[in-house]
């Protein structure tokens, strides 16, 4: 029990603290509404770890939005909470049900970058969509701020309508913009992420589906603060069955993924444990 709680102070501390703020609130957001464009639960508090998933605008002719899946983020935390064990907010239904595009309550909670409130409250993002974007000059800036504040976002090509990486290319258009041309860049497998818990440096980031481009980032400093992914890991923590991607599994465009379930939720667990000691 000891252990536990260590844990868990541990784990809200780094939370509560990576982004330069005071530790992690006693209550949150009376309103789940309180800021026009976010969905931020009250209930967070109750938890040790949570995953804010971005909302924003793309191409649906290109491709899934940026709700799709939303049980991808309970699996991976689901399968954290066993290697760490601490508390983190699940959604049993949609293990049952297994959504393709989820609510705002399917998530953890949904943060909109228009607005900068809460955005300090949440050391990882995550975002994902099938077809091309395109930040304003507000999201841009706000993107930027809680980056170089000490958050984290994770970016990952979702592909639905072939193997386009629409996603991915405005991703890098939009990092570029935002950061520069020469800040971007390839990260590769001798970086932390991918042999902190797990040893991937084997694979790299693992190849579910879409095109295999290798992973982009951003640094702050020697800290990798945004990750972009052509190979939608996400996915592959939505296929905890098993049965859609991996080395014998043809997928819907007629070729073959490298890696499925276990190599994703090992990345996505490599990943969390990077954001909570950096």
């Amino acid at each position: 029990m000891d252990e536990m709680r260590t844990r868990r102070t541990f784990l809200r501390h780094a939370a509560g603290t990576m982004l330069g703020a005071a530790a992690v609130p006693a209550v949150w957001s009376a309103s789940p509404s309180a800021v026009t464009g976010h969905f931020i639960p009250p209930d967070l508090h109750d938890y040790d770890c949570f995953i804010g998933r971005v909302k924003f605008d793309s191409d649906l002719s290109a491709g899934d939005p940026w709700n799709i899946q939303p049980v991808g983020e309970t699996y991976l935390l689901d399968e954290f909470s066993q290697v760490v064990r601490c508390q983190v907010k699940l959604f049993p239904e949609l293990r049952r049900n297994r959504p393709g595009r989820g609510d705002a309550v399917h998530f953890n909670a949904v943060l909109d970058l228009n607005y900068a409130h809460h955005l300090h409250k949440f050391p990882f993002l995550f975002m994902t969509a099938g077809g091309h974007y395109a930040f304003n000059d507000t999201q841009k800036k706000n993107f930027k701020d809680y980056v170089d504040q000490g958050g984290f976002m994770l970016m990952d090509d979702c592909v639905s309508h072939g193997p386009g990486d629409f996603f991915y290319q405005s991703s890098c258009r939009m990092l570029e913009e935002v950061f520069g041309k020469t800040a971007v860049k390839t990260i590769g497998t001798q970086h932390e992420i991918f042999h902190n818990m797990y040893d991937l440096s084997q694979i790299g980031m693992p190849y579910v589906q879409g095109t295999q481009l290798p992973p982009r980032g951003i640094f702050v400093g020697d800290r990798l603060a945004v990750l972009l992914s052509a190979t939608d890991i996400h996915c592959g923590w939505a296929d905890r069955t098993q049965t859609w991607f991996g080395p014998n599994v043809p997928n819907r465009f007629g070729g073959r993924g490298l890696h499925g379930y276990d190599e994703s939720i090992k990345m996505g667990i490599n990943l969390m444990m990077y954001v909570l000691s950096h």
